[in-house]
């Protein structure tokens, strides 16, 4: 019985990250609403620290951040306290349902210290905000569910100030999970300085960075 159930479990993996990968391939979008729940949890922080995004991103105090695809807000409050009260973090999404999961989850005892998060309903394809406006952008296992890579990378360039940090995090689990060698092409072809992979094949997070000189 108890090796049934193994080959049940070890099954349901294979179909996970084969199956289901092999479909991603060719049809992304973002992760719907109802899986905010899960996606916000103690048990996925517990595999992808937020403290290690946050080493590894080179988030500080005091500066503008880019959350682009916050979702519920997994991370969102984590990179808050981070940048401090003199920071801000605009969490933008593109779901109406993920933001409002948000600001129900900004609204409880633990998050009531917090006032610097600003939700934001957008398209990483049209950012609302001004050129050379934020210093570090980041997506936590979301880059990948972006159909026009090409246009996003454009846009957050844009908004990013010369210098500005890039950092694109994925995790294994993910089933849009890309290997490093992909992420890091895809940033360089999209204009940006390579500036460092950090972590293991598993959970690894690659840092780029605006050139301070951007051609057109």
């Amino acid at each position: 019985m108890i090796v049934k159930i193994i080959f049940i479990v070890i099954g349901t993996i294979i179909f996970y990250l084969v199956i289901i990968r092999i479909g991603r391939k060719f049809i992304h979008f973002p992760a719907p609403s109802f899986t905010g729940r899960f996606l916000d949890s103690n048990y996925r922080r517990l595999l992808q620290p937020p403290y290690k995004i946050i080493q590894a991103s080179n988030i500080k105090n005091g500066i503008k951040a880019l959350e682009i695809g916050c979702g519920s807000g997994a991370f969102t409050t984590f990179i808050a306290r981070a940048v401090g009260s003199n920071g801000i973090v605009y969490a933008l999404d593109i779901q109406p349902k993920m933001l409002k999961q948000l600001k129900n989850k900004l609204k409880r005892d633990e998050n009531k210290d917090i006032k610097n998060i600003i939700p934001v309903l957008a398209s990483a394809y049209d950012l609302p905000f001004p050129d050379n406006s934020i210093d570090l952008a980041y997506a936590i296992s979301v880059f990948q569910e972006i159909p026009d890579k090409n246009k996003t990378l454009k846009e957050i360039k844009r908004v990013l100030k010369p210098g500005g940090i890039l950092s694109v995090s994925e995790f294994f689990i993910d089933p849009d999970y890309p290997f490093r060698s992909t992420t890091i092409k895809q940033g360089t072809q999209g204009g940006f300085e390579f500036d460092g992979v950090f972590g293991n094949f598993w959970n690894y997070t690659v840092r780029f960075i605006k050139p301070e000189k951007v051609g057109n």
